[in-house]
């Protein structure tokens, strides 16, 4: 199904852009970003990327899209790519180093009636959204602003339809990053049948790009099997964490004060879980996991579950049914600073997620030496190496993750080669810098073909 029947508007309306005062035709609101290690003069030869996207951090909010977008963009900003970023309105875009614009446009046309991201009001939002964007993008586009386009999520949607029917867009290379494909892999029936139409959306998107992102190597065919993107398209560039940004916040107050603060004085071992407190997090698998092992574990053992979410209550109803309540700390929200002290105090990360997409709290957890056990679902088993740096899980196996936490804390010796190991692989292949040098590499040979092309 095509965006401009979905959304009963012409496939390309009449749109005037020009830059005047801050806007774009009165209608796109503008904002120039600070300078971030760029050179006073522009390098004629550097790559011009379009970077199609609806939210992006510190603007929208700590989610793992909005870190994503931030930090793809300001590293491609540091490798000398003269970025040009489409995002919905929000914050300051003065926030966003290096990049050389910010193009903000109106997502939320929807409240006060419907929240603009419930199921319903985002697939209102959301392609219309898309939809402006693509137009604003594909105007500029045809006058030479850009040489890459670069979509993220549904983003892909209006300038892939846009693009469909026009030589000259067809002509400059068009990536997208689907993401973590979570409403495709949801057990919730209703949910999934709540977003059919988004599913179709997002799928028919992806597959107008020359290339579709996967995010790690053993979900790559993900892509052709749920969005039936050509497996020629398909290209593996990590998600990744920005490792010097994790460890930078780490000093010894704050764990001190963490350590008071949860109760971490001569505890152990302790088992750290970051995430929403959603039921596909599998959190009601792990309690009775620890319930099953609570005979054999060290009396002060502890878990510690950092995140909220709607799960909450249930979970802590289950755990003092469970009998095992006074080991169990839910953190609430931290900041990243927090956060990323309290991975210092603990001894095992456990994720034992139902699904997945590229899991960057593991990657968090495995940045600070620590060994993990998790769900073998989504990209974790590309991070994950079983007697490397920790052990998988089968999804939702109560017995099984019982089994692999009770190995790991037996090989409790075996943690500082593990934990090196961890770090060898987020800093080789997880790490923004690198990822960011992949991501432009490509842009690189998406380019070189079209040139050899023509």
């Amino acid at each position: 199904m095509g965006a401009g029947v979905f959304l009963g508007l012409r496939p390309n309306p009449p749109l005037s852009i020009h830059m005047k005062s801050g806007t774009i035709a009165g209608r796109y609101r503008t904002q120039g970003a600070m300078p971030y290690q760029q050179s006073a003069t522009v390098d004629p030869q550097a790559i011009r990327v379009a970077m199609l996207a609806r939210v992006v951090f510190p603007l929208h909010g700590f989610g793992g899209i909005e870190r994503h977008v931030f930090h793809l963009t300001t590293h491609l900003a540091r490798l000398g790519a003269r970025v040009t970023l489409f995002v919905q309105r929000g914050g300051m875009p003065q926030q966003l180093p290096g990049l050389e614009r910010v193009v903000t446009l109106r997502y939320d046309y929807t409240s006060p009636r419907l929240r603009p991201n419930s199921i319903l009001g985002r697939q209102i939002n959301y392609p219309y959204y898309t939809w402006r964007l693509g137009l604003a993008a594909a105007h500029e586009a045809r006058r030479g602003a850009f040489d890459v386009v670069h979509a993220q999520g549904l983003c892909a949607l209006g300038y892939g339809w846009v693009r469909r029917g026009d030589r000259l867009l067809r002509g400059i290379p068009f990536i997208a990053n689907p993401h973590g494909l979570e409403e495709y892999r949801t057990p919730d029936r209703r949910k999934w049948l709540a977003y059919a139409p988004f599913r179709a959306l997002y799928s028919y998107g992806t597959r107008l790009a020359d290339r579709a992102i996967a995010t790690d190597a053993c979900t790559k065919d993900d892509l052709p099997h749920y969005l039936g993107v050509d497996p020629a398209k398909v290209v593996v560039i990590p998600s990744a964490i920005d490792a010097e940004e994790c460890l930078a916040p780490v000093n010894d107050r704050t764990r001190a004060e963490l350590r008071q603060r949860f109760g971490l004085a001569g505890a152990g071992p302790v088992l750290l879980s970051v995430s929403r407190l959603e039921r596909n997090k599998g959190y009601h698998v792990l309690i009775e996991a620890l319930a099953r092992l609570r005979q054999t574990l060290p009396a002060g053992w502890r878990w510690l579950l950092v995140g909220e979410g709607k799960e909450r209550p249930a979970l802590e109803r289950q755990a003092r049914a469970a009998g095992i309540a006074e080991h169990v700390g839910f953190a609430g929200r931290l900041t990243d600073a927090e956060l990323h002290n309290l991975y210092e105090e603990v001894d095992l990360v456990v994720h034992p997620t139902l699904y997945e997409g590229s899991s960057l709290v593991t990657l968090e957890g495995m940045i600070h030496r620590k060994p993990v056990v998790a769900s073998a679902a989504g990209g974790i088993p590309d991070k994950v190496f079983p007697e490397r740096n920790g052990y998988l899980v089968r999804p939702g196996d109560v017995a099984d993750l019982a089994n692999k936490i009770g190995l790991a804390l037996a090989a409790r010796e075996r943690w500082p080669e593990w934990g090196a190991e961890s770090v060898r692989i987020v800093r080789s292949t997880f790490d923004w810098p690198v990822v960011a040098r992949r991501t432009y590499q490509e842009y690189e040979a998406m380019l070189a073909a079209k040139e050899v092309s023509r």
